[in-house]
């Protein structure tokens, strides 16, 4: 048998070569081969990743050579053992599939990656266990700091972990008592805009299919659509019919909404739904029925994604600012994490309706249903 320190059983990354070198994933470069390849203390070549300042230039050089000829990967877990934090943040959302998160996160990425850090992003489908699940991993990983779309209204558990070490900052959430930054949008706005505008194109009874109230997004689009019937002088209970999906995720669960909304005996003229991925769905749905958008009943999204335009017929729908969301939620993070001075903000978009070919005026309607109007 050889023994362990004998030269000639060493991996090919041990040998005095010119440059990098493949090396099989059981031999792994450890920072004690890069001290013996520049001829330094472990102690140095370890100042030399974490303390580069307190090193000698030539001795720095030495060392960083002997990182490249070696190919050295320095190790994450090992650091974190040592109390580091991670490299990365955590991007905690609603569902990750969902267009509007995916636009949100990119712009997230984009603001992280300029300061060379990653993203890992974890999707709660609105569950407050599976959230508080992720969050625990999370904060093990010893990430940064933690952007989040919160799955519940209580913000005691994001204060909790923002006091354990955690920086945290709300996406698509406003704080309420300025205690976390936040980047928000005004849902209640957003409401508003989708019912006002059928409501002054002659729609008097509008299908409204929601996500739990529980989340404060579903909440503020209920008290804007509420708003808006006030405002155009009807009843908001007689005026719009609410359906709520849960979780907010289960598009498949569309296709019962919609037979219920057909199957009443006032068919509403109009449906609007709590984002655009609902929208597609109930879009399907209805043409599986042979109903036909705008001519039989209008619909209208929240989000307005990219596939939104896309569409036959094109969804009218609720534009939201998705990639400045994520992007200026990360820069708050950001900030926070390298000033020590850092004051909570919170910053607040506007929401924007945009018109397509999914809705009509209601004069202009044949409806599905007659009802002797």
């Amino acid at each position: 048998m050889t023994a362990r320190g004998d030269e000639s059983v060493r991996p090919v990354g041990r040998t005095e070569t010119a440059g990098p070198v493949n090396r099989h994933a059981s031999a792994r470069v450890t920072i004690r081969d890069v001290a013996e390849r520049a001829g330094v203390s472990m102690g140095t070549a370890s100042n030399v990743l974490n303390r580069p300042d307190v090193v000698h230039p030539e001795t720095r050089e030495r060392v960083l050579a002997a990182i490249e000829q070696l190919g050295f990967v320095r190790s994450l877990a090992a650091r974190q053992m040592r109390g580091a934090s991670s490299r990365c943040f955590g991007a905690v959302v609603l569902d990750a599939a969902d267009p509007f998160s995916t636009e949100m996160v990119r712009g997230l990425e984009d603001a992280v990656h300029e300061h060379g850090c990653g993203v890992m992003v974890c999707s709660t489908d609105g569950a407050p266990d599976r959230e508080a699940s992720y969050l625990r991993l999370l904060e093990e990983q010893r990430v940064q700091g933690v952007v989040i779309t919160p799955a519940t209204r209580s913000m005691r558990h994001l204060q909790a972990l923002r006091d354990r070490g955690t920086l945290v900052v709300l996406l698509d959430r406003k704080s309420g008592d300025g205690d976390l930054c936040s980047v928000s949008v005004d849902h209640a706005r957003g409401g508003e805009l989708a019912a006002s505008y059928l409501f002054d194109r002659g729609h008097t009874r509008i299908a409204f299919i929601n996500g739990p109230v529980r989340l404060s997004q579903c909440a503020d689009r209920r008290r804007g659509m509420h708003r808006a019937a006030r405002h155009a002088g009807f009843d908001a209970a007689g005026s719009i019919i609410e359906f709520t999906i849960d979780p907010i995720t289960a598009v498949e669960h569309t296709k019962s909404v919609v037979e219920q909304i057909l199957g009443l005996p006032d068919r509403p003229t109009a449906i609007v739904c709590v984002n655009d991925r609902i929208a597609f769905s109930v879009l399907r749905d209805l043409a599986d029925r042979r109903v036909r958008v705008p001519r039989d009943i209008s619909v209208v999204g929240y989000d307005d994604t990219d596939f939104s335009a896309m569409l036959s017929p094109a969804l009218t729908s609720i534009r939201l600012p998705k990639y400045e969301l994520g992007h200026a939620a990360a820069k708050l993070l950001i900030e926070e994490t390298v000033d020590p001075q850092h004051r909570h903000g919170d910053i607040r978009f506007e929401p924007e309706l945009i018109e397509r070919q999914s809705t009509t005026s209601r004069g202009l309607l044949n409806r599905y249903h007659p009802t002797g109007d």
